[in-house]
């Protein structure tokens, strides 16, 4: 007896997904744009879908920019006073306005940025009369680029501050290290001896250079762009050279479509940020090894690892382990931050928004990074006894000595000695003598491969790693007594640096007194 369905299955199928993948939006919200109460909108929009301002507004990253917007506008309205562009009655009431605007100000999306919320603030406060004048010759385009330089200058010195710190810490670490005995290594095979001293001072040196790079950043950085206005500044007799000493500034960037167009000092930072983290992942992975059962040359502290849900026995180094993922993501800000840039046309574009978002993510990282590391190493143990056995108990480390000893005694070009004591570990090798090689060959089979009558004892007396040490006297060797002279030599590097961070901060809080000052404000209510 035969069933006849009442539709194929096929057909039901394609019912079903007929239905599913057809697109259903809700009807998106208007708002009314000639509302009086909207700042921006009025005049020459219409309406302006909610979605819209949710999707391009940045009020969810500019709390951030708040304190240096306030300050700003601080300096643009008290530059237009003493330029005689507005009256002395309008400007109090601005300033007043503006000292009334709360740190936690609530912004609103519609109004797109925090620039358009705290003339919107003004405006509430103090009448659309006087506080319509605030964006008086500037734009939103030259006070973005104005505030986020101001605060990213804060953050570079909170960066430079932790890595002088981290790099302390090496430092002490290295000299209570100086003549601590570990085997190099190239490729991760044992190369020659050094001391850990020595290792944990090419950390530190290469974070040196990190530093310098900061300091020149910073510098650029501190350029005002205040006074360009959207891209072709003002007709109105602005002083940007007021507008730039009030801020803090050293200087003005002087094109305009460069001023509000120009992200480089940004991208520098993010570069600077990735560089920091990139050197932090290579310590980061040398800790990783360290620490495993295989080296046994490190423990890190408690406080710093984690144990399996499962397996009681482990400690794992997850400090390291999300530091080498962060110099990834740090790395894609960078990425992220060139392809936003490499192909904009002259001037202002919003893309440029979006950049912000990898310049503040790369900030935040290298700084939290760079403080858990310093805590880290501060309270790792550092396993001296497995790192001076691991070099005593491994002769083919001072293959390279020997080979010069070839050279200095019996006159041997360094390649013919070179492949004799090459020729003399593989023997060894063959024999099972390795790693201790040397002292396990017989005296007869040793001048036989070398082809030079040296004796067992002779051979013996070159191959003491201490000795091997501080007999490298040139600048910048493993060598105790110049590890120890380098350890000193950088500490004093690091308070000259702490100096011109000090500097570098102290004018920027004389600047900040300053504007308040001329602003005749003692502290801007409900600020950090």
């Amino acid at each position: 007896m035969s069933h006849t369905p009442s539709a194929r299955p096929i057909d039901d199928l394609k019912t079903i997904l007929s239905v599913s993948l057809m697109p259903s939006y809700p009807k998106h919200e208007r708002t009314d744009s000639n509302d009086e109460s909207d700042v921006i909108h009025v005049g020459r929009l219409g309406e302006f879908s909610t979605d819209a301002a949710r999707y391009t507004s940045s009020i969810d990253i500019d709390p951030r920019i708040l304190d240096s917007v306030v300050e700003i506008n601080l300096a643009h309205v008290l530059m237009l006073q003493k330029r005689g562009i507005i009256e002395n009655e309008t400007a109090n009431k601005l300033v007043r306005a503006l000292n009334e605007v709360p740190a936690d100000l609530k912004l609103n999306a519609h109004l797109e940025d925090v620039h358009m919320n705290v003339e919107d603030y003004v405006i509430q406060n103090i009448g659309k009369d006087v506080g319509g004048t605030l964006n008086l010759g500037k734009s939103r385009n030259d006070q973005v680029a104005t505030a986020l330089r101001m605060t990213l200058r804060k953050s570079l010195l909170s960066i430079m501050r932790k890595l002088t710190f981290l790099q302390q810490v090496l430092v002490q670490e290295a000299s209570q290290n100086h003549a601590t005995l570990m085997p190099g290594y190239t490729h991760l095979q044992r190369a020659q001896p050094v001391t850990l001293g020595h290792y944990l001072l090419c950390h530190e040196e290469v974070l040196e250079r990190d530093m310098e790079r900061l300091l020149e950043c910073y510098a650029r950085v501190n350029k005002s762009p205040m006074g360009a206005g959207a891209l072709a500044g003002s007709g109105l007799p602005l002083d940007r050279k007021m507008a730039s000493a009030l801020l803090g500034f050293n200087g003005l960037v002087e094109n305009s479509l460069d001023a509000v167009s120009s992200r480089d000092f940004a991208i520098e930072s993010i570069y600077v940020c990735a560089q920091i983290m990139s050197d932090l992942s290579s310590l980061a992975e040398e800790l990783i090894l360290w620490t495993t059962r295989e080296f046994s040359f490190a423990v890190v502290s408690d406080s710093f690892t984690a144990t399996s849900s499962m397996m009681p026995q482990k400690k794992n180094a997850i400090i390291p382990e999300v530091a080498r993922a962060r110099c990834s993501q740090v790395l894609g800000d960078l990425v992220a931050s060139f392809g936003l840039v490499k192909a904009l046309p002259l001037s202002y574009n919003l893309d440029l928004q979006e950049l912000t978002r990898n310049l503040w993510s790369a900030t935040d990282k290298t700084e939290e990074t760079l403080d858990i590391f310093a805590q880290m190493i501060r309270e790792i143990k550092f396993n001296s006894k497995q790192m001076i056995e691991a070099v005593r108990n491994d002769e083919t480390l001072l293959a390279t000595e020997l080979a010069d000893y070839l050279v200095r005694k019996y006159g041997l070009s360094f390649r013919e000695a070179h492949q004799r004591v090459g020729a003399l570990i593989k023997h060894a090798d063959a024999s099972g003598f390795l790693p201790r090689a040397f002292s396990e060959v017989k005296e007869e089979d040793l001048r036989s491969v070398l082809g030079v009558e040296i004796s067992k004892a002779e051979l013996m007396g070159i191959l003491d790693p201490n000795s091997v040490l501080s007999s490298r006297t040139a600048i910048g060797a493993p060598n105790p007594r110049l590890v120890k002279q380098s350890c000193k030599n950088q500490l004093e590097r690091l308070e000259n640096h702490r100096v011109k961070i000090d500097l570098l901060e102290d004018s920027l809080t004389r600047a900040r007194k300053n504007l308040r000052r001329f602003a005749g404000l003692r502290s801007r209510r409900g600020a950090h």
